[in-house]
This record gives C-alpha cells, sequence and structure tokens, in this order.
C-alpha cells in the first residue's frame, strides 16, 4: 500500500497510508485531505488509481499544482518518490522522510470517506511557521574536536570562544574567546580576539573582515561557516 507524506516547506509533518481507489486534497470541507491553509485551494487535487498506478489531477486551481516542479496538466502517473507541490505544501508518494515528523492532530471521521482527512490547527501552523523562520535565521554552523552545531544570530555582538562566558561555547582547546561577530541588519563582520591563533576567511589570513552568507572561518580547530539571512 503506498503512503503519501504531507510537508512544509520540507518539514514532515504526516506518513499516512494511500488506502481508498481516490483521495482528494484541498481547504474545503469535503476533501480527503483537508490542510487549513489560503496557500491550498478549496479543491485543489486529486490522486486516483487507475489500473495498477496512480495518477494526480489538479482541480482547476489557479495556482495549479506541480509534480517535481513541473504543472500538471490533466493526468499525470506517479512514481516513488515524486513530489506534488501546492502553495508551501508538499506531499511526497511513497516515500517516508528520514527525519522526525512533526506530530499533528487528525480531524475525527465523520463517514467512511473521511478516515484520512488531515486538518492543520492554527496553533499548530503558528508553531511551523515559527520553526520555519528560525531555519531563514543568519547563523553559524560549527564544526570541533568532532562536534557540530547550529547558532543563530541575532543583531549586536557574539562572542564565540571556549568559556561558559562566550556567546556560543565551542568544546576547543584555545584562547578563552576566539573571535567576535558583529551583526548589523544586512551587515556581518568578523574580528579575531586571539592573538596566538591567526584566522582565515575562506583560506586567506586575517584579523577583520566582512562576510557574506556561506563564508568559512577557520581557528584553530575552530571551524565556522555563515549563512546570511534567507529572504
Amino acid at each position: 500500500m503506498p503512503k503519501l507524506t504531507l510537508v512544509a516547506e520540507r518539514r514532515p509533518l504526516k506518513v499516512y497510508d494511500l488506502n481508498g481507489p481516490v483521495m482528494r486534497i484541498g481547504r474545503g470541507e469535503g476533501m480527503d485531505v483537508v490542510i487549513d491553509n489560503v496557500s491550498v485551494s478549496r479543491r485543489q487535487a486529486e490522486i486516483r488509481l487507475e489500473g495498477d498506478h496512480w495518477v494526480v489531477r489538479d482541480l482547476g486551481t489557479g495556482n495549479g499544482t506541480f509534480l517535481n516542479g513541473e504543472r500538471v496538466e490533466g493526468d499525470r502517473a506517479l512514481k516513488p518518490g515524486d513530489e506534488l507541490s501546492f502553495g508551501k505544501f508538499s506531499l511526497f508518494f511513497d516515500h517516508v522522510p528520514a527525519e522526525p515528523v512533526v506530530e499533528v492532530r487528525t480531524a475525527p471521521a465523520t463517514n467512511a470517506q473521511s478516515t484520512g482527512t488531515l486538518l492543520l490547527q492554527p496553533e499548530e501552523m503558528a508553531k511551523l511557521r515559527q520553526a520555519m523562520a528560525q531555519k531563514r535565521q543568519a547563523q553559524l554552523q560549527w564544526e570541533a574536536s568532532g562536534k557540530k552545531g547550529v547558532y543563530y544570530l541575532t543583531n549586536g555582538s557574539t562572542v564565540v570562544g571556549r568559556t561558559e562566558l562566550c556567546d556560543l561555547q565551542v568544546p576547543i582547546r584555545g584562547p578563552k574567546q576566539h573571535i567576535l561577530i558583529v551583526r548589523d541588519g544586512s551587515n556581518c563582520e568578523v574580528r579575531n580576539l586571539s592573538w596566538w591563533y591567526g584566522m582565515k576567511v575562506n583560506g586567506e589570513s586575517s584579523r577583520r573582515a566582512t562576510l557574506q552568507s556561506g563564508d568559512r572561518i577557520d581557528v584553530g580547530g575552530l571551524r565556522l561557516t555563515f549563512l546570511d539571512e534567507m529572504r
């Protein structure tokens, strides 16, 4: 039995069985999968069994339904791993994600045809939007002593080093404070706080540099990658 995985901006929400010959997706009442979000049309798309294979059809929406990035026109056959997308949401056909699925409540069944209905409640959408906003935030991805992590940046100064007084504490030998990150809106600068440990930005020695998204910073055994805010 094939499975469908509902995803919002690469964050898995629910995995469930495709256990009927037709599954209709949309925001309106009467759909088999109800996604309570304005980015989804009231009648978005349907997936149905044709002989021994499954096909998808857009239900006449203005924004369209896309199969692996291509707009669906008429019936399109589905194969395992295919991605159906509409608005901020995607459905992966016969694919279960490796990362954990966010727990969401399922609307109670009112008849035999509504057992697959999924309703995203406002508080669940709020949590999802908050998580997505954090992933877009400016950040430092760090590696040190075989460990990795992510530190989300805000405006102001961030001290990186090995002591508890640092904003970002890293498990590495060296000076108490390694570097200083100064961020002001879209501008971000890195400064070396150590006279004993040299700093390199993208392989070039530097004591102070303006950062662009994707820049790599190396100080001793510490490596940082700066990623700017996604807009």
